[in-house]
């Protein structure tokens, strides 16, 4: 089993440049912070308990990655690997996202195979946007991260059912360019976007530039929906990581720059708001991964 130690939307070997290499004392916050929250058993946990999980512990390896830190640790390597059965399958697909790609940052593969609990994941790739629950952010949260490790793991599954899947994700393209239920949102077009790179299909043409432009506000940089001017973190990283992918260069770049830089906490962490509350490892990394994009356009 191969696997890429990064994903597979277009950032293989991107570390972080610009500001947090010019500001030592910026990146060292973050450094500190992320290491700060280490479990002594293997693992993360953002609150500073004795309870790793799977999504803290790849936030925070993906973290380190994109600084260029250096990260060895065999607890964190065990850890990750007792989230799989000895079968190769996993309590969940986010299980298996965060678990496999955070032994890939740390060049270690999972003791079984995974590939074949993943593709009985993927052959189930539709879902009914009737049935979401209300709470759910992103309707494409599940297949992208079934997507991406499709991507990540290399697996050469039948090409119709890539084209299918390329053909659900579009059919929730609308007239503005922009993807989503009933309307299009910044979240879920930045993740369609993502999906659709990684499966092959070029993102150039397909309009979404027009969409992301509508999303553009001075202040924040970027909002969710057009027409709004409320913003979060999770907002200006979706339409950094959207322009990036169809290398569209942001109106309020520094905007968006400053917006990010204000999240950012005495303790070094990112909130997902200017007006502070409390940093989590998710958020940091929103805040660090778009900061590495946007030095993309320093020049």
């Amino acid at each position: 089993m191969k696997t890429d130690r990064n994903d597979v939307s277009g950032f293989a070997g991107m570390t972080a440049t610009g500001l947090l290499q010019q500001d030592g004392a910026l990146r060292q916050r973050v450094i500190r912070y992320v290491l700060d929250r280490k479990c002594l058993a293997g693992g993360f946990c953002f609150y500073k308990l004795e309870e790793p999980n799977g999504s803290d512990t790849w936030h925070a390896l993906s973290i380190l990655d994109l600084l260029g830190v250096p990260f060895e640790d065999g607890a964190t390597v065990a850890y990750l690997k007792g989230m799989q059965r000895p079968d190769g399958s996993y309590d969940s697909i986010y299980a298996a996202y965060f678990s496999i790609r955070g032994l890939a940052l740390l060049g270690e593969a999972p003791f079984a195979d995974p590939r074949p609990y993943i593709l009985r994941n993927l052959e189930h790739y539709r879902f009914d946007v009737g049935r979401l629950p209300a709470e759910v952010i992103s309707m494409f949260k599940r297949t992208s991260h079934l997507v991406e490790l499709y991507g990540l793991l290399r697996m050469d599954t039948d090409g119709t059912l890539r084209d299918n899947i390329v053909d659900f994700i579009l059919g929730f393209q609308n007239e503005d360019g922009g993807f989503g239920h009933l309307f299009s949102t910044l979240l879920d077009t930045a993740r369609a976007l993502a999906m659709l790179k990684s499966l092959g299909r070029p993102v150039e043409g397909l309009g979404a530039e027009t969409f992301i432009r509508l999303c553009e506000v001075p202040f924040y940089g970027f909002t969710d929906i057009p027409h709004t001017t409320l913003s979060f973190l999770e907002y200006v990283h979706a339409g950094v990581l959207a322009s990036y992918l169809v290398s569209r260069r942001p109106t309020y770049r520094r905007q968006c720059e400053a917006y990010i830089l204000n999240c950012q906490n005495r303790m070094g962490g990112f909130s997902r708001t200017m007006q502070g509350g409390i940093a989590t490892l998710e958020n940091t990394w929103q805040g660090i991964h778009a900061l590495t994009m946007l030095a993309s356009w320093s020049v």
